[in-house]
């Protein structure tokens, strides 16, 4: 497999995947190889589902979102998930309410034009009190810019159900299923050596114990 300075581009994804089964690889994305094009489309479905569980390359933590003149909070296109959470200060300015206790969600606007965080409890994607909104954002990295262990977690993942799905082979199918569960416990053990998780401050039931008796916590 050609490696491209420790990441591998989408096109060198695609044609290792095309040479799982037996097929020759390609120069480029457009060669109008039908194998090729499906196997693009399977590597991005799959890169999208794989992403859509949050990790540290693709997570914006303790962002803040700023109301736009029509009195909404606009989300990105390349947004996948959106969590309202509060400030890591615990306090929370411009706005009554810390973001956590917020019953938010993301959806499409009324007008079908952009994704916004829709007020449920109001039933209102305007925003009348809050100014400002503390989220976690999981949003759509490119292929080319996840690490090299997410690379070979999505290109395996993607290379089984291609696999799996053109040709059918029992022996392959466990082969590649293999090589799907080594990939994402690599890509799972970087993710959290890169977290650098505390379980007293990111877990909310350890953190909320733990400052039950501070008289700033949640405000």
């Amino acid at each position: 497999m050609a490696v491209n300075e420790g990441h591998m581009t989408k096109l060198e994804g695609v044609n290792d995947m095309l040479l799982s089964i037996g097929e020759s690889p390609v120069q480029t994305l457009t060669s109008g190889l039908g194998d090729a094009a499906i196997a693009e489309s399977v590597l991005d479905r799959v890169n999208r589902e794989i992403q859509l569980k949050g990790w540290h390359v693709n997570t914006d933590r303790n962002l803040t979102l700023s109301k736009n003149a029509s009195n909404q909070f606009a989300l990105g296109v390349d947004t996948l998930s959106v969590d309202t959470v509060n400030p890591r200060s615990g306090r929370q300015t411009g706005s009554p309410r810390p973001s956590a206790f917020i019953n938010a969600g993301m959806r499409r606007s009324a007008d079908n034009s952009k994704w916004l965080m829709y007020d449920i409890d109001n039933n209102s994607e305007t925003w009348a009190n809050e100014t400002e909104l503390t989220v976690d954002r999981v949003f759509l990295q490119d292929f080319s810019k996840l690490t090299p262990a997410l690379q070979i977690y999505v290109w395996t993942s993607a290379a089984h159900r291609f696999q799996k799905g053109l040709m059918g082979s029992r022996v392959l199918n466990e082969f590649t299923k293999d090589d799907v569960l080594a990939a994402e416990t690599q890509a799972v053990q970087e993710d959290a050596a890169n977290e650098d998780l505390n379980i007293i401050r990111e877990s909310p039931h350890v953190n909320s114990i733990a400052n039950r008796y501070n008289p700033h916590y949640g405000n």
